[in-house]
């Protein structure tokens, strides 16, 4: 019964996923086969969050100002397609196998701890922030990728797959990580197909070499990078025994 319960919910979580991507077609039709941008302190360890507080921030494009509970969000990111009606249930953006509350509804909609953020359980492909890593040309690679010029289909949405890189957020063991028994994440495409990846290695890395080398910002890039097929960046950067993945 447990694992009928499990499988449930990740089809559920790959259907979100179908949402999500089907959104962002739709936004990237409407706007020269680009995708919602985000804002130069995106970082990409954190690019779960849907709304930026509003000071300021530089942006690579612009928000989408809606009212929420009462207060106003500037949405970008993936969380544009709500700001802009493409996506009207905002149960869409929660995987529901997902175990750390700030990242599951009704939490990460109505009572985040971060002020003016709101928070989904999906990260989003496309970040601004520039780390140890991560170069200029990284950002603009991802913020000038086109619809129309993909020479092959990109991850753009995927389940969160950095279990514990920030302590503040009280990450324990693989909270995060929200399909463990087998480990798998569910991942839209930019062709707009999503399927769930069973590979464990993403999870051993994930668990073993990121807390020892650190730089989660440059893991999550190099992560996108792995499901898109590349797996090169990952494997320089995070060094694993040989065989350790057998």
């Amino acid at each position: 019964l447990k694992k009928a319960k499990e499988t449930a919910r990740r089809v559920q979580c790959l259907s979100n996923l179908h949402q999500i991507v089907n959104g962002l077609h739709v936004y990237a039709n409407e706007y020269d086969g680009r995708f919602p941008p985000t804002h130069h302190e995106m970082n990409a360890q954190l690019s779960f969050e849907l709304t930026v507080p509003r000071t300021g921030s530089r942006y690579y494009g612009y928000y989408i100002e809606k009212e929420v509970n009462g207060r106003v969000y500037q949405f970008l990111g993936h969380g544009a397609l709500y700001g802009l009606d493409m996506i009207q249930d905002p149960r869409v953006y929660y995987c529901p196998s997902q175990r750390f509350e700030v990242f599951t509804y009704p939490t990460g909609w109505y009572n985040t701890p971060w002020g003016g953020y709101l928070a989904s359980s999906y990260y989003y492909r496309l970040f601004g922030e520039l780390h140890s890593g991560i170069t200029q040309q990284d950002v603009d690679r991802l913020h000038n990728y086109s619809l129309h010029e993909l020479a092959q289909p990109i991850g753009l949405v995927a389940d969160i797959f950095i279990p514990h890189s920030h302590a503040s957020w009280g990450h324990i063991d693989d909270t995060a990580w929200a399909h463990v028994e087998p480990p798998a994440l569910n991942v839209a495409f930019s062709d707009g197909h999503a399927e769930q990846i069973g590979d464990k290695a993403l999870y051993v890395y994930a668990h073993v070499a990121l807390p020892v080398y650190s730089g989660p910002n440059k893991f999550a890039m190099v992560a996108w990078e792995y499901l898109d097929g590349d797996k090169r960046r990952l494997e320089k950067y995070y060094a694993l025994p040989p065989g350790y993945l057998d």
